[in-house]
Order: structure tokens, then sequence, then C-alpha cells
């Protein structure tokens, strides 16, 4: 009598399915998938190689040896190929040539410190009828263009790059674009199925200099950082189009100036908008900037499920995130004070405002904000009423001052985030758990300048800083462990127990 095997009721689809859960987990479980049975080896090895990032071992003149029928499963299965700009070129065509059915290529340039820079782009190993037949989507990332040697020439603007490319992402700048912006837009203006266009600049930034017959694609997702938006709304009209756009992302842009020249409604198909720091433009706009925001998303976007804003917050109304009550899930929004400077006061949301927002905005899960500090437990309290949320970041000062004579250990900001976190794993109980919580401190960034002055300079010889940042993470069976980001000889790691 046969043996039954309960995985042979599996239809095609649900064995499919666990496969790419696995493969988005980690590809190893795919591969450990394929020595469970026959018949998962006979789906696993199509899900495995679907899509693959070329190495220099597969790129080898003995991969074939090295891995028996690799490149025949290559030739047959792979869809999808992720490529590095630094892996030799002969070697990647070669490898392309084989693949049956190329669907997508994702090229990723890599700085070589010991090397030239030079710049080939896909369109330099890809055969024209290859990817036409195929209709193959070219995405470009962290593309350099700054320095002399990191232009585009005019090999970058063949069809079979220009016809194919959907998304375009540049690496910040080194120096700046300065007058490098008019060849990224020819590139940009040629590429009519480009649907993802992240420009990014340093300071002030740069612009597009339009002729009158250019207009741009109707590109979904657009990042723009350090891109100085003086457009008018005639020229909006003409050169830009924003009549598909989903996802906006403003940092250091003249927001006032973009809201002025762009038609509002064009912009209700936004599930995402961020708009970070103007610093390098006048803060006179600000509150400007901020009218602007307030209208767009009370009025004339639909619904948004991702909504980070640096903005004057005593000027935004509150009552705009109502519009997006049935569909926001992550809200992040702060004010441009923040905590850098230890003299001025954070303008910040109280409890009850918080509590309103809980109420409101039952589907947020991830949260970041100013924390009021006049009313903590009120505040902390607040924040705990979210029902999904279980992903926090606050922000407050610190309470360590340049004069301070105290030992480093424990310290005062040590010790007020320790009871925060001790309250918030209370409120919590029953609830949905923390995944994580994050508390930065006095301004705390990954990349920063420390607080000036001799006194500082003094604390933090003796290792006592106004910068700080401390996560609260699960740790397996032990509940919470935290960890301080801001130390430099790595995380003062220590358990917190989940109090009653």
């Amino acid at each position: 009598m046969a043996q039954y095997n309960i995985l042979d009721e599996l239809s095609p689809e649900i064995i499919n399915l666990i496969l790419e859960q696995l493969r988005a987990l980690d590809i190893a479980f795919v591969l450990t998938l394929r020595l469970v049975c026959r018949r998962f080896n006979d789906f696993a090895t199509p899900a495995s190689y679907r899509l693959i990032h070329l190495n220099e071992r597969i790129l080898s003149p003995t991969a074939e040896q090295l891995y028996p029928h690799a490149l025949e499963h290559i030739s047959q299965h792979t869809n999808h190929v992720s490529v590095r700009s630094d892996l030799d070129l002969p070697s990647v065509g070669r490898i392309l040539r084989l693949v049956k059915r190329l669907l997508s290529i994702r090229w990723h340039y890599v700085a070589q410190q010991d090397r030239t820079p030079r710049i080939w782009l896909p369109s330099a190993m890809l055969n024209q009828e290859q990817v036409k037949s195929n209709r193959t989507e070219i995405f470009i990332e962290n593309l350099p263009l700054g320095g002399a040697q990191h232009d585009l020439d005019q090999s970058c603007f063949s069809a079979t790059l220009t016809k194919h490319l959907v998304s375009l992402k540049l690496c910040n700048s080194e120096p700046p674009l300065t007058t490098r912006p008019n060849t990224l837009k020819l590139l940009v203006v040629k590429s009519r199925r480009l649907k993802t266009l992240h420009y990014r600049d340093l300071g002030i930034g740069t612009s597009f200099c339009f002729n009158s017959d250019e207009r741009l694609p109707p590109v979904a997702h657009l990042v723009l950082c350090s891109y100085n938006w003086h457009h008018s709304a005639d020229e909006v009209r003409r050169h830009w189009d924003f009549s598909g756009i989903q996802s906006l992302q403003m940092v250091n842009v003249p927001v006032c100036n973009f809201f002025k020249s762009v038609e509002l409604d064009h912009l209700c198909r936004l599930h995402t908008l961020k708009v970070g720091e103007q610093s390098g433009h006048l803060h006179q706009t600000w509150g400007g900037a901020t009218g602007f925001l307030y209208q767009a998303i009370k009025h004339h976007i639909d619904a948004l499920q991702t909504l980070e804003l640096t903005c004057k917050t005593a000027l935004f109304g509150l009552d705009a995130l109502e519009r997006h009550a049935r569909t926001l899930q992550v809200l992040r929004f702060q004010d441009h004070v923040g905590f850098q400077d230890d003299s001025r006061t954070c303008p910040t949301l109280d409890y009850k405002s918080v509590r309103a927002l809980a109420s409101a905005l039952v589907h947020v899960h991830t949260l970041e904000l100013d924390m009021d500090t006049t009313e903590p437990t009120e505040f902390l309290e607040a924040v705990c009423l979210f029902p999904r949320l279980h992903t926090l970041t606050l922000h407050v000062q610190t309470r360590v001052r340049p004069v301070d004579e105290a030992v480093v250990h424990p310290d005062a900001d040590d010790e007020a985030v320790a009871e925060m976190l001790r309250l918030l794993l209370r409120r919590r109980k029953g609830g949905v758990a923390w995944r994580r919580v994050t508390i930065n401190v006095g301004g705390w960034r990954r990349a920063m300048v420390r607080r000036v002055g001799y006194e500082w300079k003094k604390q933090n010889e003796r290792g006592v800083f106004a910068e700080r940042c401390f996560v609260m993470e699960t740790d397996g069976e032990s509940g919470y462990a935290v960890r301080d980001e801001a130390c430099q000889k790595g995380s003062l790691g220590r358990p917190l127990a989940d109090e009653a």
C-alpha cells in the first residue's frame, strides 16, 4: 500500500505561496526546502533561481564546476537579476544572455576607492532585441553625478536604456551637482516609462532648467532631496506631470514654493507624503509651508497611509488627519525647532491632543512625536491608547547641563528614559506588545555635530553627552533589552523588567 503524504494534498498555488514567504525571509530556507521531498524540489528550484544577485563566484569561468547545473537553472528559471557596477562587464553580459526571459534588471553603483570612477549602465551589456521582446524593466540605484568623471555620456541615452528605465535613484552627490542636472534631466525626459525618481543633491541644491518642448514622465514615486524648487505654476503645467503621483518625499526643499506652483488636486492619489527639514531655505516661509500642507492633507489628498511631517506644529490643524483615519498607519509629526539646542523650547502636542489622535487614528502602528514633558505621565498614557501601536519614537530634551559635575552613570537622562520605558510597558499590559521603542534625547542623530562650547567639550571628555538614543526591543524569552546607541564603545545593553 502506497504511503500517504499530506504534502501531496497541497496545490501548486499553496506551495508557491509558501516558497515566496520563505524567500522573503531568507533564500536559504527555500534551498533547504528542496531537500524535503521531490515535489518540493520541483517547485523550490525555480523559486530559488527566479531572482539572482550576480557576484564574482557566479561570473567565474569555473562556475559550472563549482555549482553544477547552476547556469542551466539560471537560463530556465531566472526572471530578475541584480548586478553591481564593480563586476566585470563582459562576464555580466555573458550571464544575462543566458537568461531566456529577463523581466527586470536592478543595477547598483558601488564606489571603488582604489580605482578611477567609471560609470557603465545596463544598456552597455543588454541586447536590444532581448529587452524589447521581454519588455525588460531597468532599475538604476545609487547613481553618482558629481565629480568630473561621474557625468553621463551619450551611450547612456540609447533606446535600450531609455525605453525600459522604470526607476532612477541618485546617491548623495559629492561634490554638488552644479551643472549636472541638465544631463540628468535629459535622461529623465527620454525615459517615458519612468515611475520612480530619487533626486539627491547637497545644501540648497539645484534644479532642472527646461526647454520649451521638454516634459517629464508621470512618475509615481518622487523623492526630492536638496532640490531648489523655484518653478512657477506655468512651468509646472508645461514640464511636470503629477497626474500619477502616489508617493512624494521632500527634504531641504522650499516647500512653500512647491505648493504654490503645483495643482493640489493632482496630489489626491498620494498614499505616502514625507516632508522633512527645510534648513537650507528661509525660515520665514516655514509657516506658509505648514499652511499649504494642512490644506493639501485636509482637502485634497484622499487616503494617506504614511505621513511624515516636520513643520510648524502649532500651525497645523490636527483635524486634517481625521480625513485619513481609515487608512493612516505610519505617523511622524515633528517641529522644526527640535531638541538640538537646549536653550530653545520645542513646541509639542499636549496629552489631550495625543489622546484625541489615539481615538481617531485606530490603524496607526508606527508613531513618532516630540514629547511634552510638562505632564509626562499623562502624555505617555495617551500614547498607549493607540490600539495597534507597536513601534514608537519619542524626542525629548536632555536633562544634562553643561556645568553638571555628576558621575557619568547613572545620569539624569538614563534614569528618566528607564522610567518612561517602564511606564510604557505597564500601560501596554494585555494590549498589543511593543516591538520597538526609541527615546531620542537632545536631538541625537547617527551623523551629527555635538553641542559646542567649552563646558560641553569638558562634559564630552568625561563621557557625558547631551545627545543620546535609547532603543528598547524584544529580546526573545527574556522580555525587553535596552541599548544606548550614543555610547562610543558600543551598546550599553541591559535587560528591562516588564514590571506589573
